[in-house]
């Protein structure tokens, strides 16, 4: 306790010197929070896109799932989606099972011909499974139990193909045995999908009706996939578990998959959260690299009084002990009030949100604890570890030295 309040007695001592730390530190810190409130923001933006508008929070599909779902749908068919649906509706904490097909081929309108790549999805379950699955729609209308035949086009795809809402077009795609197969359906709305341009350039939503199941896919009431949506998100690890367990004492070849093994999440969240790491490591250096010259300065000026204090008794450790308690001082005055001056700006543009064209939403920034305890515990580890440097010189003098330096 003596210790420190001598500690804080020299950093009022020279207030102009522990100011300019102060603040230097602040700011560097309240950057480091917006930062990683900004990477949380998009984090948590992509979490709901994902979980709410693509794949809900687990989807089931066969283990062989990515080998055939184009090329031989027959080998990886729910044919009894119903009962596997029931089974897991069963599991704590799964409200919903709606099942879907992934489908692709080719789309026509007049003389214009290209490729499709899309989901048909069962609309009695579609808007509480994914209840955002429209929430990006340009023009025109939701898909409708009323209007089967309806489809929603991706944006890029709709100008590839001169179409507009209520034109006609001609899907040539495969049933599950590998015929070949048409269907017409018609434009019931547009979107967008801006955080992928391939997937847009190709995007097609329909319902898992005649026209689809029955006409283009001859699916006989079979499905690919099973969406599910929780009661929370926490429950995930909880039910893929549980999952595993069924399919494993059935012997059934269906897989469980998370929303966060999505890769566009994994993409875009990987990118944001390295370029946050990147900015948050600059500032830390540069806290530390301007603390630790204010500090060099600071601690020579006093070198007389150094000297003074070893010529009285105190040890080497003790003189270490009093300089590092005032740079933590510094360090943990400036990133109190950096913290403090992040979270603001955080809190507000939370309340506004930061539009950013790569995902096609706004951003509303925030902070989880992991995030804050980063923001202020690095640059205030930073600013001791700096201050090594100065004091080791100042403290190396013999004490007749640094009595008679001037």
């Amino acid at each position: 306790m003596y210790f420190l309040q001598i500690a804080w007695s020299n950093v009022l001592r020279n207030r102009r010197r522990s100011l300019s730390m102060f603040v230097v530190a602040a700011l560097g810190v309240s950057m480091i929070v917006f930062t990683n409130g900004f990477t949380d923001g998009i984090s948590a933006n992509m979490s709901s896109s994902i979980i709410n508008q693509i794949d809900g929070h687990i989807r089931i599909q066969h283990k062989d799932y990515k080998k055939y779902y184009i090329t031989d749908q027959e080998k990886v068919l729910l044919a009894d989606w119903q009962g596997v649906s029931q089974a897991v509706t069963k599991i704590a904490h799964v409200q919903r099972a709606m099942p879907r097909v992934m489908m692709g081929g080719l789309i026509s309108h007049d003389d214009k011909t290209t490729t499709f790549f899309g989901a048909a999805s069962d609309l009695a379950q579609l808007p509480a499974v994914l209840p955002d699955y429209a929430i990006n729609l340009v023009t025109g209308k939701p898909l409708s139990a009323d209007d089967p035949g309806g489809v929603l086009l991706g944006t890029s795809l709709a100008k590839s193909l001169s179409v507009k809402v209520g034109d006609e077009l001609v899907l040539l795609s495969k049933t599950v045995r590998g015929e070949q197969s048409n269907t017409l359906v018609h434009v019931r709305g547009i979107v967008n999908y801006p955080t992928d341009d391939k997937v847009e350039q190709s995007l097609l939503l329909s319902a898992l009706d005649k026209p689809i199941a029955d006409d283009l896919l001859e699916l006989n009431a079979g499905a690919t996939q099973l969406v599910l949506r929780l009661d929370d998100e926490a429950h995930v690890p909880e039910v893929m578990a549980a999952l595993d367990a069924l399919f494993a004492a059935r012997g059934l070849p269906w897989k469980a998959i998370a929303w966060n093994e999505n890769p566009v999440y994994a993409r875009v969240v990987g990118m944001f959260t390295g370029i946050g790491v990147l900015i948050t490591f600059v500032l830390v250096v540069m806290v530390g690299v301007i603390t630790s010259n204010a500090l060099l300065m600071a601690f020579f000026e006093r070198i007389r009084e150094i000297g003074t204090m070893r010529a009285v008794g105190m040890d080497t450790w003790q003189v270490h002990a009093l300089l590092y308690i005032e740079s933590s001082i510094v360090g943990v005055l400036g990133a109190s009030g950096g913290l403090v001056l992040g979270t603001g700006l955080t809190a507000l543009a939370g309340g506004t949100g930061i539009p950013l064209d790569l995902i096609g939403q706004s951003v509303y920034p925030q902070l989880g604890l992991a995030s804050v305890l980063v923001s202020t515990l690095c640059p205030i580890a930073c600013i001791v570890v700096a201050a090594t440097m100065p004091i080791r010189s100042a403290t190396r003098m013999s004490v007749t030295d640094a009595l008679n330096y001037q």
